[in-house]
C-alpha cells in the first residue's frame, strides 16, 4: 500500500526535478524533463493497468471508501493522456502560426479551454461529482479583475471551465511558479500574457509582474488567487499571526474565517490600483475541499460531492479607494467564507 507520506515525497521530488527553481533551468531543459516524466509515468500506468486495476478494485472492496484509489489512478492516467494530447496540439499550433502571434494566442486560448474543461469533466466523472452554478450571467462583459477562492489542487480548472469555456472571456493568470511542473501550463501559459510568480522572489519585482497583466486589458480579465495557497488550519494560524503584527484591525475579521485564509493584500491592491475603472468578479466555490491534500483524497470523502460555484460582480464605482479597500476586501472574503 502506498502511504500518503510516500506520495508527498514523490510529489516534492517531481517538482524539484521539473523546475529546479526555474531560474537555474532553461525552459527547453525544464520542458524536456517534465514531458519525459509525464510520458514515462503514463506509459508505466498503461503497461501495468492489468495489475493495478484489479488490485485497487479488491482494495476498494475491503477499504469501503468508494474505491477511491482506483478512481484516482484512473483519473491520473486520463489526466496524463490529456496532457499528451494538449502538448501535441500545442506543437501543431506553434508550427502553423509561425510569425503570427495573434493567431497563435487565439488558438492557444481554444486549446486552454479544451484542456481545462476536459480535465474537470473527467474528474467529475471519476469522482461522481455534480456541479451547480449561479451568477454566471454576471461574467460578461470584460474587462474584469477576477478573484477566486483557493481550496484544492483542481482550482485552476474552475475558471477555465466556467468562465473562459462557457462565456468566452480570456483570462490572464497569476500562476505560482511551482505550476511549471505541468508541461501544458508551462507551454500554453507562456504563449499568452500570464505571470508565473516566484513566492521567494523580491516583492517589488513580483508585484511589477502582476501589475503588467492589468495593462491594455481590452475585454479580457486578470485572475488572481488572493489567498495565495490552499487552506489548512496550520496555514491559517501562521497567516493570522503575521496579519496580527501588520494589520491588527484586519486580523479581527480574518479570525472569524472557518474555511478561507485571509487574502494577501499585495497582489489584490496592485491590480486594483493598476485598473481602477475595472469591475471585480468574485468566484466562490464549495465542494472541492476534499481535493486539498493527499490525505483528503485518500479518505474518499470527496466522492459524490456537489461542486457549487457562485459569481459575484462588484462595479468599479462601488469599490472604495485608499486604505478602506483593505477592510472592503476582508469583508468580501468573509462573505466568501460564509458561502463555503
Amino acid at each position: 500500500m502506498v502511504r500518503p507520506t510516500d506520495l508527498r515525497r514523490r510529489s516534492r521530488f517531481v517538482q524539484a526535478l521539473a523546475f529546479s527553481h526555474s531560474s537555474d533551468t532553461s525552459p527547453t531543459v525544464r520542458r524536456a524533463m517534465t514531458m519525459s516524466v509525464y510520458f514515462l509515468t503514463w506509459l508505466l500506468l498503461t503497461v501495468l493497468a492489468p495489475l493495478w486495476i484489479p488490485v485497487t478494485f479488491v482494495v476498494g472492496l475491503f477499504r469501503r471508501r468508494s474505491f477511491i484509489i482506483l478512481r484516482l489512478l484512473a483519473f491520473f492516467w486520463t489526466f496524463l493522456l490529456i496532457e499528451g494530447m494538449g502538448l501535441f496540439a500545442a506543437g501543431i499550433i506553434h508550427l502553423i502560426t509561425l510569425g503570427n502571434s495573434e493567431r497563435r494566442e487565439t488558438l492557444m486560448f481554444g486549446l486552454e479551454c479544451w484542456w481545462g474543461s476536459t480535465i474537470f469533466r473527467w474528474l467529475c466523472r471519476y469522482l461522481s461529482l455534480s456541479t451547480s452554478i449561479e451568477g454566471d450571467e454576471q461574467i460578461l462583459p470584460g474587462p474584469l479583475l477576477v478573484f477566486i477562492r483557493h481550496a484544492s489542487i483542481i482550482d485552476t480548472a474552475v475558471p477555465v471551465s466556467f468562465i473562459s469555456k462557457t462565456r468566452g472571456l480570456r483570462l490572464r493568470y497569476v500562476f505560482k511558479r511551482e505550476l511549471l511542473v505541468d508541461p501544458c501550463i508551462d507551454v500554453a501559459g507562456h504563449a499568452s500574457p500570464n505571470y508565473f510568480i516566484d513566492r521567494a522572489g523580491l516583492p517589488a519585482e513580483e508585484l511589477a509582474g502582476i501589475r503588467g497583466l492589468a495593462e491594455n486589458l481590452g475585454e479580457q480579465g486578470v485572475l488572481l488567487y488572493p489567498e495565495g495557497t490552499r487552506f489548512t488550519k496550520r496555514k491559517q494560524e501562521i497567516a493570522l499571526k503575521r496579519l496580527s503584527k501588520r494589520h491588527p484591525e484586519l486580523a479581527r475579521t480574518a479570525a472569524s474565517f472557518r474555511h478561507c485564509l485571509p487574502p494577501k493584500l499585495g497582489g489584490v491592491m496592485t491590480l486594483l490600483d493598476a485598473a481602477p475603472d475595472t469591475d471585480v468578479l468574485i468566484v466562490a466555490h464549495r465542494g472541492l475541499e476534499g481535493l486539498a491534500e493527499v490525505t483528503d483524497l485518500l479518505s474518499g470523502a470527496v466522492v459524490g460531492k456537489n461542486v457549487h460555484v457562485s459569481f459575484w460582480r462588484i462595479k468599479a464605482e462601488d469599490i472604495p479607494s485608499g486604505d478602506a479597500r483593505r477592510q472592503w476586501l476582508f469583508d468580501l472574503w468573509k462573505r466568501v467564507d460564509d458561502f463555503v
